[in-house]
């Protein structure tokens, strides 16, 4: 009888463990419905919460000194938020400023989808895409009246 009773408090225990969405099949699902706003390749900025996607054919993620290293102001920052009903997948152009949005339940499925136009706060992808224009149009403006905080880009 103990037997029974340590299988049935294993077998609970493992069962009632949440399965962790795949991210990654949401982030193409998210790709595929934007394919028209997207181009061909993507280059994502490397975060905290992309950290377990990986590169594919489609996109690669590069981190801070390689973005700024190419110059390459097309970037892309992904973000991925897990709520209680729900999972968002957003998309955001620091170029363009255009942030697409997909809403996906716990099993998937497309919710909704949005593209909201948006105004960019400082954060580090921000302050990185304002440092490669800084690098690639020095002439452009002053660029001594707007300084990047020193430690935004490490």
């Amino acid at each position: 009888m103990k037997v029974f009773i340590h299988f049935f408090l294993v077998f609970n225990l493992l069962g009632c463990q949440k399965e962790k969405p795949d991210y990654q099949s949401l982030v193409n699902k998210t790709i595929e419905v934007y394919k028209n706003e997207l181009p061909k390749k993507i280059v994502f900025y490397r975060e905290k919460n992309n950290l377990d996607i990986k590169n594919t054919p489609n996109y690669t993620f590069s981190e801070a000194q390689e973005l700024l290293y190419k110059k390459d102001e097309t970037f892309y920052s992904l973000n991925i938020m897990e709520q209680k009903d729900y999972i968002s997948i957003n998309i955001l152009s620091y170029k363009s400023g255009k942030n697409l949005s997909c809403k996906y339940d716990k099993r998937g499925r497309l919710v909704s989808k949005a593209i909201i136009e948006t105004k960019l706060q400082p954060s580090k992808p921000y302050y990185i895409y304002y440092e490669i224009l800084k690098r690639k149009y020095p002439n452009y403006m002053n660029w001594k009246l707007f300084p990047i905080p020193k430690d935004s880009l490490k």
